[in-house]
């Protein structure tokens, strides 16, 4: 038992009607709410949108290129050379197009004794002038127009039946509109 019980004066504890009353709030919840709302509002309004596309300009022209179709070989020959696996083709190359041709790759397809295709090299066309070769890109070929060339393929496949090879255009390169 206690002697000297400390009971708390009346006035010092809250009574119940106290106790449920609401205290005001701190006014800075509301005021920190609308600040974030209008940080929010200002990002969308001022933030970039995705990229616009572009639209080309409708007067483009892309000029014409050539293509392997607009290519011809004529009076096609072969030339041993006297280094290694080394093989030359001669001939005449004529331009069908409207374009001139500043650069061409030949795709050369070698078949085997059966006629089955036994290896295909890629390799430069060149002009050949005077006995000696140069790149087209010296040496171009106007439309309409014929030039004597020369296919240098550097490895000739094992077993080839040494017979004229498929030669397919690759890749053809050209220079503005004929004139």
């Amino acid at each position: 038992m206690a002697t000297n019980p400390r009971i708390p004066d009346r006035h010092d504890v809250p009574t119940l009607q106290e106790q449920r009353r609401k205290k005001p709030g701190s006014p800075w919840v509301p005021l920190g709410l609308l600040a974030a709302a209008l940080l929010l509002i200002a990002l969308i309004v001022w933030l970039p949108r995705t990229p616009k596309n572009t639209v080309p300009p409708s007067g483009a022209v892309v000029p014409a290129q050539p293509t392997g179709n607009q290519v011809q070989f004529t009076d096609l020959r072969l030339s041993p050379s006297t280094v290694g696996d080394q093989l030359y083709i001669y001939g005449k190359l004529f331009n069908g197009g409207n374009v001139t041709i500043n650069g061409l790759v030949a795709r050369v397809t070698f078949s085997g004794q059966n006629n089955q295709p036994l290896g295909t090299v890629t390799a430069p066309v060149e002009a050949v002038e005077q006995g000696a070769g140069e790149p087209l890109t010296q040496a171009p070929v106007k439309p309409n127009d014929r030039r004597d060339i020369r296919i240098n393929v550097a490895h000739v496949p094992q077993g080839w039946n040494h017979q004229l090879p498929e030669i397919a255009v690759e890749q053809v390169t050209g220079q503005g509109a004929g004139r």
